[in-house]
């Protein structure tokens, strides 16, 4: 099923979407589909440890399950071989007992050679190793302490022997390095780059783009334009470019989010595996590659390689465009970087990659409806409703649920509906009668004023966090209502879930007033506010 189209799938418009990038990159891409069909958009939560986007242009609805059904398969196949949590994982298994060379998987040999190939290419930039440093640094961090000169350099010295060597003939592996060792930084490429190929190749479907995190690959007959965020803010004044990609990968990797504080001190959670130390010097670094495997590890790479170094290995490798940024903000690009680049005005509008999050991006928002405000409404009060959805996978896959927030007035008719997070396109609309009891008081409504709630003010399903909404006091026609005793409802529905309604009375006249709603599977925890309009309140 398909819940989650942002907008309404047509393959002669230019589609705006959404991504997330570390520190500099993190948006939805823009799809413009160049092949006969329809845009189909899936999100699943809990894979790989994060979320999974699926994008397809289908010939139908059939064909776009059969592709998701495809991507996600392969996606828990290579899962099972390359995860660094399950003891049982192929790479696991291989890690406690390859004392001898050992004939591997073709998926498994392949990474390892490919992390073989940019080790060296970066003279260690790029190294399965580093994750022995990461393990030293967690521990600084517990106790309070730098790690000390002689435990760094212990370390260094391991990691300048090979970890493993490879017998291309025999399909065989030899560990030889005692060191423990991660493929974390270039099998999420791998597999992205394999379920969108699995995607791509089904029956019935044009073009594919699978977002894993912040790291993505597209193919197929469309073209890619990728939003990114500069946070040394030196592209133009909205801090965001544009970049057409292709049929090619991105990654970025940064220290925007993660990091170790040691003491009062806070360190990149990216450590190069040269020194020990954690990189000071880039605070973002954006690969496009042929393949999201090669940008993920590059982008690894070329975070901890001198931003000069980054950009003259990035001129020998075919295909490799890169943008570094400096804690500075002092922004150095390949050579290529300027013809993927788009103009500001190709740009605008375009929304985040991956990085520092626009606001309407980050996990907790706040979004009055698109009506007037009423700024005399009941001496310039508001009602804001928080509720937080809940991440109800368990560690597992799911898919986020459909929600809907309304007010109804004391006859038990929906003045105004706050939220409606849908899919509107695909086969979307026909699993929003789920919202049982928003569907029949909307149909209500229609008698009254005879609008298509789910055309004009449906908005795309949320991932797991807190969100805010502000009621205004005004109903779905824009005009004010009267102040008095209203319900706020809130509905959640999830594929393979659970059905939940909450509801809450509350008087709105001269006195602000706060109420705490039940929580549920779906809505963690929701409230309620009823306060003065922010510019109208004493603390101004």
């Amino acid at each position: 099923m398909f819940r989650d189209c942002a907008f309404p799938a047509s393959w002669h418009r230019v589609l705006v979407l959404l991504a997330s990038l570390v520190v500099a990159l993190t948006g939805l891409p823009c799809v413009t589909p160049v092949a006969a069909g329809e845009l189909y958009i899936s999100h699943h939560e809990n894979v790989l440890g994060t979320s999974l986007e699926l994008r397809m242009i289908a010939r139908d609805s059939t064909a776009a399950e059969r592709a998701e059904e495809l991507a996600l398969a392969e996606i828990d196949r290579l899962n099972a071989i390359f995860s660094t949590y399950d003891s049982n994982s192929e790479f696991s298994r291989w890690q406690v007992e390859a004392d001898l060379p050992t004939r591997v998987s073709p998926e498994l040999f392949t990474v390892l050679a490919a992390s073989d190939t940019w080790r060296e290419a970066s003279s260690g930039a790029f190294h399965p190793g580093a994750q022995q440093l990461t393990a030293l640094w967690k521990r600084a961090e517990r106790s309070g302490t730098l790690p000390t000169e002689e435990q760094r350099a212990e370390i260094v010295k391991e990691l300048r022997t090979v970890p493993w060597q490879l017998d291309p003939v025999a399909n065989r592996a030899h560990r030889v390095g005692r060191y423990p060792v991660s493929l974390n930084a270039i099998a999420k490429g791998y597999i992205i780059d394999r379920a969108c190929a699995a995607m791509r190749e089904a029956e019935g479907i044009s073009a594919a783009l699978v977002k894993i995190g912040g790291d993505l690959r597209a193919m197929g007959d469309l073209r890619q334009p990728i939003a990114i965020r500069d946070p040394g803010g030196a592209a133009h004044q909205s801090g965001l470019m544009g970049i057409e990609i292709g049929d090619r990968g991105v990654a970025t990797s940064g220290d925007a989010y993660r990091g170790f504080t040691v003491g009062e001190r806070r360190f990149s959670h990216i450590l190069d595996p040269r020194t020990g130390w954690p990189v000071e010097q880039v605070v973002s670094a954006t690969v496009v590659a042929s393949t999201a495997m090669d940008a993920d590890a590059l982008a690894t790479a070329f975070s901890v390689l001198a931003p000069h170094d980054s950009v003259k290995l990035a001129r020998t490798l075919d295909g490799v465009e890169c943008l570094l940024i400096d804690r500075e903000g002092n922004r150095f690009t390949s050579a290529g970087w300027a013809q993927i680049e788009l103009a500001q005005n190709d740009a605008a509008g375009l929304v985040v990659q991956r990085g520092r999050p626009a606001p309407q991006q980050s996990g907790k928002k706040e979004a009055a409806a698109d009506k007037p405000a009423a700024p005399d409404w009941n001496g310039g009060f508001e009602l804001a409703v928080k509720l937080e959805i809940n991440n109800a996978g368990a560690g597992r896959r799911y898919r986020r649920p459909y929600v809907a927030v309304w007010i109804e007035d004391g006859d038990g008719f929906p003045v105004r509906t706050l939220a409606l997070w849908v899919q509107g396109t695909g086969r979307g609309p026909r699993w929003i009668p789920d919202l049982k009891r928003w569907y029949k008081t909307d149909h209500v409504r229609k008698f009254n004023d005879e609008t298509d709630l789910v055309a004009t003010i449906s908005e795309p399903t949320r991932k797991p966090g807190e969100y805010t909404l502000v009621w205004d006091g005004t109903d779905d026609l824009g005009e004010l209502v009267e102040p008095g005793e209203y319900t706020v409802s809130i509905e959640a529905v999830r594929e393979h879930g659970t059905y939940q309604v909450t509801r809450k009375k509350i008087k709105l006249d001269q006195e602000p007033v706060g109420e705490k709603l039940e929580s549920n599977t779906e809505i963690k925890a929701a409230s309620l506010e009823y306060r003065k309009r922010k510019s109208d309140r004493d603390d101004k």
